[in-house]
């Protein structure tokens, strides 16, 4: 769909107003919620969303017919469809009312794969909801959503022509809790593009700029997710050009010149070595493209700052692949401090390590990687801002150099925040620790969360029958997460979360949906400018023997 779209919204009915915040969060809509008991008037708006039990009256059913006339879209959530279906005007717009509501359930909602809502969406979304039953919808309408019910599939969202325009039936969202669910608000802002009668613009090309230890993974995701196609990837070594191609059949250069004068190559991501990422993201913004920078987004908060003000005079994105937001035990962790299971968080410690020789790869070397806390502490960090959001005041950084004398990074080091709130945060990367600390420790104001490594091994058998055994190093198992709650008898319930499935190209796939629905984006440049600006704080502490260094992020 074209970056350009600007729709202006109505939402009418009680119900609907509370779909304005999550709908106006997004910039592509210009959202009006009708003031309570305000007649249907359309006029002026491109597409009008309706939650409401109240019947249409004459003149309201005549503005509608207007506006579906006209080109303008209708989506009808909840029970608005029954209610306005027993006016055999709109029935014949419609072309179905439902006969009954089922009993309240857990519905797993699947969108169709190629409908106008599909794309990138999970095959499956779990929502305890009523749906509306009866009949299946009119031959001529487009089935969005099915639900399994009883032996059968229910139709619980299709579009249908009105007129010129669109009218997109979605029969969920009768409870108010479902309105407030952020996946029911992207189905809604779905069908608003789909009620506009908005199409799927032509898939983003996709160039690699670095082909390294990480490139396959980007080439894979590019490859995978609708509505983005890998088209190039440039490396200087030849080995990995002839690897690229023989992998994904994609055309290879050597140079970065040929790659950005591709016209197909409309996003780059940028995989070269750290010290090299602010040049390179720059070069690919002033060749017009969009960019994935690896993480980290740079080695100095002043280099990110540049970057961010030649996207911004490009009018394209800028990104930065923090790609373990997605991790199922994060996502665990964040959805419990979102519940309130803890309280206010206000303290966390976070470790990373463990007792082994490192890699002899650039990662290693400081000059070239930016050192320790520019590796794993890309990740780490990022976490405790997402879950710590105030503002960072002064960081303090200590760092070892004791038995790893062949690389040029610490062997450990230790990264301490104070927030503007108080809130304190330590993150603790080591070589050298024989024994593991918690992954993660989360104190809030009523509970914590813990976060403990799963030493998992994964087991085979040898051509010789003999039992092969290979430990997996700690970070590559999701930790088992609890929440701990004081009782009132003075102990302590644990409660071990249930972790969510990992969601395969959950970076990519956002990305595709900002870039061709306008749906926000999950990873800012502006929160990847902050951990920067953390990280770079700490290595000037670590260098000045622990001093602490005040900051504004």
């Amino acid at each position: 769909m074209a970056e350009s779209v600007s729709l202006r919204v109505l939402l009418h009915g009680s119900e609907a107003a509370s779909l304005r915040e999550p709908l106006s969060a997004i910039g592509r809509l210009d959202v009006r919620a009708a003031p309570p008991g305000e007649p249907l008037r359309p006029a002026g708006a491109g597409v009008v969303v309706a939650a409401t039990r109240e019947p249409l009256a004459e003149d309201e059913l005549e503005a509608l017919r207007a506006h579906l006339r006209s080109g303008g879209g209708l989506v009808a959530l909840g029970a608005t469809l029954g209610a306005w279906g027993r006016d055999a005007g709109f029935l014949e717009l419609a072309g179905w009312r439902p006969a009954e509501t089922a009993p309240e359930a857990e519905l797993r909602v699947r969108p169709a794969p190629d409908s106008a809502i599909g794309p990138r969406l999970d095959a499956e979304l779990l929502l305890r909801d009523w749906l509306p039953l009866g009949e299946p919808p009119p031959d001529d309408a487009e089935v969005l959503l099915t639900v399994p019910w009883r032996s059968g599939e229910r139709v619980a969202a299709y579009r249908r022509r009105a007129g010129a325009g669109h009218l997109v039936y979605l029969g969920l969202g009768g409870r108010p809790d479902v309105l407030a669910e952020p996946a029911f608000g992207q189905l809604v802002y779905r069908c608003v593009l789909a009620a506009a009668g908005l199409e799927s613009a032509p898939p983003i090309g996709v160039g690699l700029y670095g082909y390294g230890a990480i490139g396959r993974e980007h080439a894979t995701a590019a490859s995978e997710v609708a509505g983005i196609e890998l088209r190039g990837v440039c490396d200087r070594v030849a080995e990995r050009r002839a690897d690229a191609a023989r992998r994904f059949a994609v055309a290879t250069h050597a140079s970065s010149t040929d790659l950005l004068a591709d016209p197909g190559v409309e996003l780059v991501v940028v995989g070269v070595p750290p010290v090299l990422h602010a040049q390179a993201v720059l070069e690919c913004l002033r060749a017009g493209k969009h960019v994935v920078c690896e993480k980290p987004f740079a080695l100095r908060a002043a280099d990110a700052d540049q970057v961010m003000e030649a996207a911004t005079s490009a009018g394209r994105t800028v990104t930065v692949y923090q790609s373990r937001r997605w991790d199922p035990d994060f996502v665990a962790m964040r959805r419990a401090v979102a519940r309130g299971d803890i309280g206010q968080p206000f303290y966390m410690e976070t470790f990373i390590g463990g007792f082994g020789h490192p890699c002899s790869y650039w990662h290693s070397h400081e000059p070239v990687s930016g050192g320790m806390i520019f590796d794993w502490g890309s990740h780490y960090i990022d976490w405790v801002l997402q879950l710590l959001p105030g503002a960072v005041v002064r960081v303090a950084a200590a760092a070892h150099k004791r038995v790893w004398h062949d690389v040029t990074n610490a062997d450990q080091v230790r990264v301490d925040l104070t927030f503007e709130g108080g809130e304190q945060a330590t993150f603790l990367q080591s070589d050298v620790a024989a024994a593991l600390k918690p992954k993660w420790y989360l104190l809030g104001t009523a509970g914590a969360i813990v976060g403990d490594w799963r030493l998992s091994t994964v087991s085979a058998r040898a051509w010789t029958g003999d039992l092969v055994e290979e430990r997996l190093q700690p970070a590559e198992s999701p930790a088992r997460v609890s929440v701990h709650r004081p009782d009132p008898s003075g102990g302590v319930d644990v409660t071990e979360l249930a972790l969510p499935a990992r969601v395969r190209h959950g970076f990519y796939r956002n990305l595709a949906d900002h870039l061709l629905l306008g749906e926000p984006l999950a990873v800012e440049a502006a929160e990847a400018r902050r951990n920067v600006a953390v990280m770079e704080a700490a290595t000037r502490s670590a260098a000045d023997g622990g001093q602490p260094v005040e900051v504004e992020a």
